[in-house]
């Protein structure tokens, strides 16, 4: 009896910590994991763990993407040939030309972000950390779509992440051009 008795709370206690282990990694393979950890390296000022969830490559390439499209002309006004021919060679030598700055300066760009997030004060850290653990996130496979929300004001910011192949980890890969425009105004126009 007391042999069947250590059986049964042996195979409980496999069972329990393989259910565990299985969730455990299930959470940490997940976009939400990835920014909570972004979150608490920004709490913890360590920038070096926190950029490894950002692909600033990738901000600043979709960030052109989608800030040439305020060049574009409105549907209710016709744009001329000239017109539209400078603006295609302008896209099109923006997509050559800025990948090639953004190499050129990324170190440059990576300081001033990270001068900005390390003069943060500890309530503006504390509303980043808490709208990352309540953020609103829509995966599907290898994508996520992230919309994070100001507890006060109600504003929101939402983003892209990808898990990266090489490495498995979620980063950031794209910020929404308008909440971006919309956070710059707010933070820097003052």
């Amino acid at each position: 009896m007391r042999r069947k008795t250590w059986i049964i709370a042996v195979a409980i206690v496999v069972l329990g910590g393989a259910l565990a282990g299985g969730l455990y990694w299930r959470w940490a393979d997940s976009p939400r994991y990835a920014l909570q950890q972004a979150a608490l390296a920004l709490q913890a000022r360590d920038m070096d763990k926190f950029f490894n969830y950002l692909s600033l490559k990738d901000i600043l390439n979709n960030f052109v993407v989608a800030s040439s499209k305020d060049l574009e002309t409105p549907a209710d006004q016709p744009a001329d040939e000239w017109t539209k021919f400078s603006r295609q060679l302008g896209r099109k030598f923006a997509h050559l030309f800025l990948p090639k700055l953004f190499e050129a300066f990324e170190a440059q760009i990576r300081g001033g972000l990270e001068r900005y997030l390390l003069h943060l004060d500890n309530s503006q850290i504390l509303v980043i950390v808490a709208a990352a653990t309540v953020a609103q996130i829509d995966s599907q496979g290898d994508e996520a779509g992230v919309t994070l929300t100001d507890p006060k004001t109600k504003d929101t910011l939402r983003f892209h992440m990808r898990r990266q192949p090489n490495h498995g980890a979620w980063q950031i890969v794209s910020v929404n051009y308008e909440d971006l425009k919309r956070f710059a105004k707010r933070e820097f126009h003052r």
